[in-house]
């Protein structure tokens, strides 16, 4: 919602592609292919986790499309590929360790059953903005 909204006050298209398949590299190269073909004109993407970003900066090499001159990619989670990689990939990082711990103290709460304190954890974000933008 907040990307459509985001897209529409810019004054451009808000264009969402999806796989049925389970994040990797190889969906991030098949959906950057399915971008070149449908949507040339794109210069930027923003893929829902690095693994993804990852395979569409690899589908640029390949194309010999100039990451960022062209096209910037940005990822979500911080996978260590994406910072190990050169360039480093803008990611938005998040505390993937304590949310699966929070979430494991709230299930065992709830199975014990324990109201919870909080219905909603903000356990914050941190931008990596890499050199891929």
């Amino acid at each position: 919602q907040g990307y459509r909204q985001a897209m529409e006050e810019h004054g451009l298209p808000p264009v969402t592609l999806q796989s049925s398949q389970r994040s990797s590299y190889t969906v991030g190269a098949a959906l950057m292919q399915e971008i070149q073909r449908n949507y040339p004109e794109t210069d930027a993407i923003f893929c829902t986790n690095d693994d993804v970003a990852v395979g569409a900066y690899f589908e640029c090499l390949r194309q010999g499309i100039g990451v960022p001159e062209h096209i910037a990619i940005a990822g979500f989670h911080g996978h260590d590929v994406g910072q190990a990689m050169t360039p480093r990939l803008a990611s938005v990082v998040t505390p993937r360790k304590a949310i699966g711990e929070a979430a494991a103290k709230a299930l065992l709460a709830r199975i014990r059953g324990e109201a919870l304190e909080q219905k909603v954890v903000d356990l914050g974000y941190r931008i990596e903005a890499g050199k891929t933008l």
